[in-house]
């Protein structure tokens, strides 16, 4: 079986994202760090997949969450962020409050359920979403 047969699977909450997709064409084409990040992660995970890279929310967005994404096949979050261009806690916590304002923006009309490093994550191909997110974080 192929890798998009391994973890292009249904779920029981959203339909499974199709291999035919570009939503799942983006995924593919990062799938070793989004497993390693699955592998570690004990919460929920909603992965919004963007060209050669995808945004993942951690826990339970817009309330409760942590952040992760992956660029040029590395795995960043708020921690490596805060490290590489020392950002201050307060500024986090600004960004965290714009990433959530984002989310609740987002008409969000289609998820998906996927299955990556075995663990059943919802993939939302919402290419409005993903842009912002992509602005907030650059704009640190």
């Amino acid at each position: 079986m192929g890798f998009l047969g391994k973890i292009f699977g249904g779920g029981n909450k959203y339909p499974p994202l199709e291999a035919d997709t570009s939503a799942a064409k983006n995924l593919a084409a990062i799938k070793d760090p989004l497993e390693k990040l699955s592998e570690q992660v004990k919460d929920p995970m909603e992965v919004i997949p963007a060209d050669d890279s995808a945004f993942v929310f951690i826990g339970n967005p817009p309330k409760n969450f942590g952040m992760a994404w992956v660029e040029e096949g590395k795995v960043h979050n708020f921690k490596t962020l805060s490290e590489e261009k020392d950002v201050p806690q307060k500024k986090l916590m600004k960004i965290v409050d714009a990433l959530a304002e984002a989310y609740k923006r987002t008409d969000i009309k289609n998820r998906y359920s996927a299955t990556i490093g075995g663990k059943m994550v919802t993939v939302t191909p919402s290419q409005d979403l993903g842009r912002e997110v992509k602005n907030i974080l650059a704009s640190v």
